[in-house]
């Protein structure tokens, strides 16, 4: 039996791990993840490594170390070139990488995996048992649904049809599937207009002799976060804590979130590769799409037929609930409460139910616009580290009276 077992081993699961184990309040030999990916943070890995990205967008502060100065500390040691950069010191991919390896290997997180997929989750009296993929049963006191959205990616309508026809044709970025697209006939075409998209296009080409056609439906929305820095602290959260209604917090999340947006030391690399001839800006919507002599055939709204060799989709995640079968599952069984959008109503702590916590997506209704990204999951794994230590104390103060 376990103490504690995190479905999930991105950037959300691996966070929390690392807050208990480091806090020496929880035992390595008492902690399981659970992920259908071999090793801590691959698909992270993977789809940052895909997209060609070089600093992340979050500034040096955000990372998975309770210890918010850890990373330059860690930069300054290593002796890292080039490991921040602009006015926010964002750090470097392969530095970020390489520091939270340096923080699962101090904690000892590698030693608590499990490579399965969760299928069930179940409530035996104070305990939690969960079923993986390779039949095995686990029991734990306490589980963390660490579950992200980027495995159901969005596929716009007029896509879904191509990615049956052409698999080797057409991709979605957060797809683990049809990657010969990624390395398909020129031109390349894009469809997005966030920093995923952005990123990409530049990394397609530099590897293209050909111009990369990025083509988006809105124009590009500059903005240094995917919210504002405000969302970290009492600056909005005080005002957003005392909304009673979910709906409502469902519509300020939505109204502060800067979907599909991009920033500014990256809108600047891209118009600069555009005036160099290496990149074309289409701005239009894409009605319908087929494919004709091996070559995918757009027509756009305004511009008519555009021909590509092959087509990278960077359109996000689908708007659902993350980790949907299994969470919806867990609903039914437990009855457990939730907002008219679907997600989870939980506690300032983010108990949604005895022993059953969320991060992520799944707790933006309690922690609000910033959940999803690095800054959120240490704000997820600090209040469920200070649930730990007041049911710690609890026990303490009982044992005492007895």
């Amino acid at each position: 039996m376990y103490q504690w077992v995190i479905i999930g081993g991105g950037i959300q699961g691996c966070t929390i791990a690392a807050h208990l184990l480091l806090s020496g309040k929880v035992n390595k030999n008492d902690l399981l993840i659970i992920d259908p990916f071999p090793e801590p943070l691959e698909k992270w890995k993977r789809l940052t490594q895909r997209v060609g990205m070089d600093y992340l967008r979050s500034p040096s502060v955000r990372h998975l170390h309770p210890d918010p100065y850890h990373l330059k500390s860690f930069a300054k040691t290593s002796d890292y070139a080039g490991g921040f950069k602009g006015y926010y010191k964002r750090p470097k991919l392969d530095m970020f990488n390489d520091h939270c390896m340096e923080i699962f290997e101090i904690a000892g997180l590698e030693n608590c995996w499990e490579t399965a997929w969760a299928e069930s989750l179940d409530k035996n009296g104070n305990l939690w048992s969960i079923t993986t993929s390779s039949n095995r049963k686990v029991v734990s006191k306490q589980v963390v649904l660490a579950l992200g959205v980027n495995d159901q990616p969005y596929y716009p309508g007029w896509a879904e049809p191509l990615v049956k026809e052409a698999p080797d044709l057409i991709s979605h970025v957060f797809s683990e599937r049809g990657m010969e697209a990624f390395h398909g006939a020129s031109p390349a075409a894009i469809t997005g207009a966030g920093t995923t998209a952005v990123h990409l296009a530049l990394k397609q080409a530099h590897h293209s002799s050909e111009p990369v056609y990025l083509i988006k439906r809105h124009p590009f929305r500059v903005k240094d976060f995917d919210s504002d820095p405000g969302w970290l602290g009492p600056k909005f959260l005080n005002q957003y804590e005392r909304i009673n209604s979910y709906q409502e917090r469902r519509k300020v999340i939505t109204k502060a979130r800067n979907r599909g947006s991009v920033t500014q030391s990256l809108y600047s690399l891209l118009k600069r590769r555009e005036a160099e001839g290496k990149i074309e800006i289409i701005t239009d919507d894409i009605m319908t799409a087929d494919v004709h002599e091996g070559k995918i055939k757009l027509q756009l709204k305004k511009q008519g037929k555009f021909s590509a060799g092959s087509l990278l989709l960077a359109t996000g995640a689908a708007s659902c609930l993350p980790g949907k079968g299994l969470v919806e599952e867990v609903i039914r069984k437990n009855q457990l409460p939730c907002a008219p959008c679907g997600f989870p109503v939980v506690s300032k702590e983010l108990e949604w139910a005895d022993g059953l916590f969320v991060s992520g997506a799944l707790a933006e209704l309690e922690i609000g616009p910033v959940a999803r990204n690095i800054a959120g999951a240490r704000k997820a794994a600090q209040r469920i580290l200070e649930r730990l230590e007041e049911r710690l104390s609890e026990r303490k103060s009982a044992s005492y009276r007895s």
